[in-house]
C-alpha cells in the first residue's frame, strides 16, 4: 500500500488537464461576471441619461404644474430605455440657487411659490445573466438622479485688464518669461506674433481643461479652485491651437512646468451667479494674452534682472524687475452680471541705473538710478445692455504710479508690504572736488474710476481701450528730467553752478526719449504703463427674453 501510495505521488501525469479545467472554470466565471459588469454599466448610462432628458423635459414645462411636468418626465424615461423594463419616476419641483457656498445637491430646494428647476429620480432594474448563481438574484436596481434648471440668467460681460501685447519686444519678452517660469524661454519675435493673433475660444479651453484634470465638464466651481501646473494648462491650449502656433506654445509648455496657477486666480466669477459663466465664456482671447496671465498670476512675486543692451548715448545700463502678486489674488479676467469681482493688474518695480557715454565738461560720466513703481489698476463692471444696441460699459481706475530719480535698497525691490523710498543720488563725484546730487519724482495718481464704452464694433473686434491718468501726460523720464532738483558743490574751480547745471540739462536732455524706450518694452510685456490702465471686452452673452434655455445643473 505504501509503495502504491509513493507511485500514485510521484506520478505528475494529467497535471496539466486538471490545471487548465481549473482555470477554465474561473476564466468562465470571470467572463460572466464581465458581461454581467458591462450590461449594468450600459444599463446605468442609459437610465442617467434617461433621468438627464427628463429633467430638461420637466424644465421646459416648469409652469404648466407638477402633474404635466411628472407625466412630461415619465414619457421622456419611456422613450429612451428598453420598453421591456419597468422604470419609477420621481418628478420633484423646487427652486436652484447657485450658491457657491454650498455643494452641488445642496442647491437645489424642493417646493417654492415660484420653481426654476426640476429634480427627477429614475429608478429600473438591470438583468444580471450568469452571475444570478453567485448573487442569488437575476436583477439589480439601478437608480439615478438629475436635476435641470431654468434660471433666467441675467446678460454677462466678460473683460480683461491689462493689454499691450500688440507692441511686444520678442527680446524683452524672453527675459520677462524666463525670469516668471525660471527656466530659459527662447520664442522669436514672429513666433509672439503669431501667439498674439491666435485667438483662443475661452470656453472650449476651459472644458478641455477640465476633461485633462479629470473634472466633470460644467464644474467650474472645482476647476476654478484647482491649482493647475501652467505647463499641463499650456499643453492643453496648444492641442487646441493645432499647427496654428507654429510650435510656440509647446516650447512655453516646457518651460512653465512647475509654475503652479490657482484658475480662480485667473477667471474671475461674480459672486452670485456662478452657474452663468459657461455662457460668458464662450468668447475668444488671444493666446498669447492668456499664457502670459497665467504665467504672470503663477510666477508672480520674483525679482528678474533683465539685460536690455545699452542703447546708443549710454556707457552702462543695468535694470531689475520685481512682479509682484494682483492685491486680493484679483483675477486677469472676470465672467460678470454687477460690478464684482474687480479684476487689478499686477504690481512691479522697475530700477534701472544708467551711465552716460559722454562726461559732464570734461569731467566724469553722470549716472543716473531710475525708480518706476506701478500700483494696480483696477477695471469692474458699471452697466450692459442687450436691447436695443449691445454694449458694455466698464469703470476704470489707473493705479498710483510713480517714477523717481533716486537710490534705493536693490535687495528690497520685490518685498512690496514695505515702501521704498528714494534717496538723493550722486549723478557725479570727482575725487571730492565736484558732486552734483539730485532727486526728482513724478506721480500719477486719480482717486475716481473712470468710464469707458464698448459698443457691439468695439467687443467684436476685442479693441483695447486706455484711461490714463489725468496728472501725468508727457513721457516718463522726459518728465524726470524736467523736474530734477540739483546739488552742486564745486570746491577750487572756476566753474560756476549754473554753467554745470545747464551743461548737466544739455546731456541728460536727449536721454528721456532712449531710456523711455527701453523701459516701455519691459512694461508692455506686462500689460502696464505708468499713469494708464488697459481693458478689454471679450464677449456679451444675451440670454432670450423670458426664461433662459434650461440646462442640467446636477
Amino acid at each position: 500500500m505504501s509503495a502504491w501510495r509513493a507511485r500514485f505521488g510521484a506520478d505528475r501525469r494529467g497535471a496539466v488537464a486538471v490545471i487548465a479545467a481549473v482555470a477554465g472554470g474561473v476564466l468562465c466565471i470571470v467572463t460572466a461576471v464581465t458581461i454581467d459588469l458591462g450590461v449594468l454599466v450600459l444599463h446605468t448610462r442609459r437610465v442617467q441619461g434617461a433621468a438627464d432628458l427628463a429633467a430638461l423635459s420637466a424644465a421646459h414645462n416648469l409652469e404648466q404644474g407638477e402633474a404635466v411636468v411628472g407625466r412630461a418626465a415619465q414619457a421622456t424615461v419611456q422613450a429612451n430605455v428598453a420598453p421591456d423594463l419597468s422604470v419609477t419616476v420621481a418628478t420633484t419641483l423646487g427652486v436652484y440657487a447657485p450658491d457657491p457656498a454650498k455643494s452641488r445637491d445642496e442647491r437645489f430646494t424642493a417646493g417654492g411659490q415660484t420653481p426654476n428647476a426640476a429634480r427627477v429620480q429614475v429608478t429600473s432594474r438591470a438583468p444580471l445573466f450568469f452571475t444570478h448563481l453567485l448573487l442569488g438574484k437575476d436583477e439589480v436596481r439601478v437608480t439615478r438622479r438629475a436635476t435641470a434648471a431654468a434660471t433666467g440668467a441675467p446678460p454677462k460681460a466678460m473683460f480683461s485688464i491689462g493689454s499691450r501685447l500688440a507692441r511686444l519686444d520678442g527680446g524683452v519678452a524672453n527675459q520677462v518669461l524666463s525670469g516668471l517660469t525660471g527656466s530659459k524661454v527662447s520664442l522669436s519675435l514672429m513666433d509672439y506674433r503669431r501667439l498674439a493673433d491666435l485667438d483662443v475660444n475661452l470656453l472650449g479651453f476651459t472644458d478641455a481643461l477640465a476633461t485633462d484634470l479629470d473634472i466633470a465638464i460644467g464644474d467650474y466651481d472645482r476647476l476654478l479652485a484647482t491649482d493647475v501646473d501652467a505647463g499641463r494648462a499650456l499643453t492643453v491650449l496648444e492641442r487646441l491651437a493645432g499647427d496654428d502656433d507654429g510650435g510656440a506654445l509647446g516650447r512655453l509648455a516646457s518651460a512653465s512646468v512647475g509654475t503652479k496657477v490657482k484658475l480662480g486666480d485667473l477667471i474671475g466669477v461674480e459672486a452670485q451667479s456662478p452657474q452663468g459663466i459657461r455662457e460668458g465664456l464662450d468668447a475668444s482671447v488671444s493666446a498669447m494674452d492668456l499664457a502670459m496671465a497665467m504665467l504672470e498670476v503663477g510666477g508672480g512675486d520674483r525679482q528678474i534682472a533683465l539685460n536690455l543692451g545699452v542703447p546708443a548715448g549710454l556707457a552702462d545700463l543695468k535694470t531689475s524687475l520685481a512682479i509682484g502678486e494682483r492685491p486680493n489674488r484679483s483675477p486677469w479676467l472676470t465672467v460678470t452680471a454687477d460690478g464684482q469681482p474687480i479684476i487689478r493688474t499686477a504690481q512691479a518695480r522697475l530700477y534701472v541705473r544708467a551711465r552716460t557715454a559722454q562726461a559732464l565738461s570734461g569731467l566724469a560720466r553722470v549716472e543716473l538710478p531710475i525708480l518706476v513703481e506701478l500700483a494696480s489698476s483696477e477695471a469692474r463692471l458699471k452697466s450692459l445692455s442687450c436691447d436695443p444696441a449691445r454694449s458694455v460699459e466698464v469703470e476704470v481706475r489707473p493705479g498710483l504710479a510713480r517714477a523717481s530719480i533716486g537710490v534705493v535698497d536693490e535687495t528690497k525691490l520685490d518685498d512690496f508690504k514695505t515702501g521704498l523710498s528714494p534717496q538723493r543720488a550722486t549723478l557725479l563725484s570727482v575725487l571730492g572736488l565736484v558732486s552734483i546730487t539730485g532727486k526728482a519724482d513724478v506721480e500719477a495718481a486719480d482717486a475716481g474710476f473712470k468710464p469707458l464704452r464698448f459698443d457691439d464694433a468695439d467687443i467684436e473686434a476685442q479693441r483695447i481701450k486706455t484711461v490714463a491718468s489725468r496728472s501725468f501726460a508727457s513721457g516718463l523720464v522726459s518728465s524726470l528730467l524736467g523736474r530734477l532738483d540739483l546739488d552742486v558743490n564745486v570746491v577750487g574751480l572756476g566753474l560756476g553752478l549754473g554753467d554745470l547745471t545747464k551743461a548737466l540739462s544739455r546731456l541728460l536732455e536727449p536721454l528721456g526719449p532712449v531710456l523711455e524706450g527701453v523701459l516701455n518694452p519691459v512694461l508692455d510685456v506686462l500689460g502696464l504703463r505708468l499713469g494708464e490702465a488697459d481693458v478689454a471686452v471679450h464677449g456679451l452673452s444675451c440670454p432670450s427674453e423670458g426664461r433662459s434655455t434650461p440646462r442640467l445643473v446636477g
